[in-house]
């Protein structure tokens, strides 16, 4: 039965969410299949849960086969409607809303918020490009500033843990005790991650494409199927990433300067002398709960990967994930776009120039490799002394004591395999074997990401456009045995391909004499 069951969910799954209008226009009976389904379940005593989960899934099913449900927009309060159509939505929250308990750190909620209550709502995305690892050092406000953002997320697709062990994703929420549950559309937010945990296997596989398991169980082999894969979202301070999970998370590092200390100060202060505890407009979090998961398109995502370098292999992870932040923040706003024929949502400049701040702030070097804090440091000390050359303990020893030797070890050997230390072998006094670390030959300090903004790009395609245009129109000139000079000799007649070689210097003036003459 519950293999039935479990059949019978993915096939109306599939009809439903994929809003195949057509198929659903078409195939009217599957409302009699539900019926029959429901009745049967009633009849044999099939527990309730199980008929509810049902019945709603009928309602809703139902409600696909008369109308779009995003073209009812009359079932929706005025006001919740009226929100969730604010062209300026996403910067009214993360500016704004979230000011109401987070002092600064305005880029760093953007990119929390973005990766959560964007990313949860995409289907056509790779699967990791939302994991977010929050990193820094002890009391900057990890967990607050993360905590915090994620409570505008309405809280049955929240959930929020203190303590996991390794292996909780093979036994939670499994489909054969639970065959209804998907961590899809879901975000987990595990709250100061151990390295233990954070290098496992088990939340490794689970960071990047759900889990199956095969355990043993009483002599027996028994496989265990995780159904979907959530949003991950976390916060460390010492635990050090493997090389492995740099491909499935990317790194968000707070600000811990002075001045931001001294706002936070002003903030409880004021707080404290008017009594004030805030909170966030529920609204807010109310309109999300009218938020479906969409496939986007992004129209104009071949003007985009020429500005991403190509040196770094770890750019073939980069750039996807670029494309999905785009398309968060699409999704976010999908009361406002437009959608084509196959139910796409389309993505417009606005998403790009969010994807773009947000990457920015992610990114600490050109090759967009993600760093934990101490990496920062590490190579900070590197780009300001480029010439520097030492040992692990040479280095601790004289500038990098800021964590402890074992860990400095561990973190310049990753950063050998990331490609910006490199490391030569020499002997030391004692006639030893020692490695050397010092800044890679390739790495250049000074280059830094630069993304265009989306006005930018446009600029880009109406120059080729124009350019194209007229090197279209020289073509066909050139075709002919012989090239006619446009005009006569002494006139301000000019030849087209003229315009093409010294394109710097185009007079669009006067192409109008060229195209009434020629």
């Amino acid at each position: 039965m519950k293999d039935k069951l479990k059949e019978f969910n993915i096939e109306i799954d599939k009809i439903v969410y994929e809003s195949n209008l057509e198929k659903l226009n078409n195939n009217k009976e599957y409302q009699e299949e539900v019926k029959k389904q429901l009745n049967y379940f009633k009849e044999k005593g099939f527990d309730k849960q199980v008929y509810d989960f049902w019945d709603k899934k009928f309602k809703l099913f139902t409600r696909y086969i008369n109308h779009d449900w995003r073209e009812q927009e009359e079932q929706i309060p005025q006001d919740i409607l009226d929100i969730l159509k604010n062209p300026n939505l996403f910067k009214e929250i993360t500016e704004q809303e979230l000011n109401k308990k987070i002092e600064g750190e305005v880029e760093s909620r953007k990119v929390i918020f973005l990766c959560s209550a964007g990313g949860r709502l995409i289907k056509n995305s790779q699967l990791a490009s939302y994991n977010l690892l929050v990193n820094d050092e002890a009391g900057v406000g990890k967990d607050y500033v993360t905590s915090k953002v994620l409570e505008l997320i309405p809280e049955e697709y929240y959930i929020h843990k203190t303590r996991i062990s390794p292996a909780v994703f093979t036994y939670w929420h499994n489909a054969d005790k639970e065959p209804f549950w998907t961590w899809d559309g879901k975000v987990f937010y595990p709250e100061d991650i151990s390295e233990a945990v954070l290098n496992s296997d088990v939340f490794k596989v689970m960071s990047s494409n759900g889990s199956s398991a095969t355990i043993v169980v009483r002599q027996k082999a028994v496989d265990i199927e995780i159904i979907g894969k959530p949003v991950i979202i976390t916060t460390t301070a010492t635990a050090i990433p493997n090389p492995e999970l740099t491909r499935r998370y990317v790194f968000l590092n707070l600000d811990s300067s002075e001045e931001q200390t001294k706002a936070i100060k002003k903030r409880h202060s004021k707080y404290a002398k008017a009594g004030l505890i805030p909170e966030y407009n529920e609204k807010y979090i109310e309109a999300q709960k009218y938020f479906k998961r969409v496939k986007v398109k992004i129209p104009f995502a071949d003007l985009i990967d020429k500005h991403f370098p190509e040196k770094s292999v770890i750019m073939r992870t980069n750039y996807p994930r670029f494309l999905d932040f785009i398309k968060a923040s699409a999704g976010f706003h999908q009361f406002q776009r437009k959608t084509d024929l196959q139910g796409f949502v389309l993505a417009e400049g606005q998403d790009y120039d969010i994807a773009r701040d947000c990457f920015i702030k992610l990114s600490s070097n050109k090759y967009m490799i993600p760093l934990t804090i101490n990496q920062k440091k590490i190579l900070q000390v590197f780009e300001e002394n480029p010439y520097l050359k030492g040992s692990a303990s040479k280095l601790h020893a004289q500038q990098m004591n800021f964590i402890s030797l074992p860990a400095l070890q561990t973190n310049l050997g990753l950063m050998v395999k990331y490609g910006i230390l490199e490391t030569q072998n020499e002997v030391d006094s004692w006639n030893r074997d020692i490695e050397i670390y010092s800044l890679s030959k390739s790495y250049n300090p000074n280059e830094k990401i630069e993304l265009p903004t989306f006005e930018e790009l446009q600029n880009d395609l109406n120059s080729f456009n124009v350019l194209n245009d007229l090197n279209s129109l020289n073509t066909l000139n050139t075709s002919k045995k012989e090239q006619k000079e446009v005009g006569s000799k002494g006139s301000k007649g000019v030849k087209v391909e003229s315009y093409i070689r010294h394109k710097d210097n185009l007079d669009f003036s006067e192409l109008d004499e060229v195209f009434e003459n020629g």
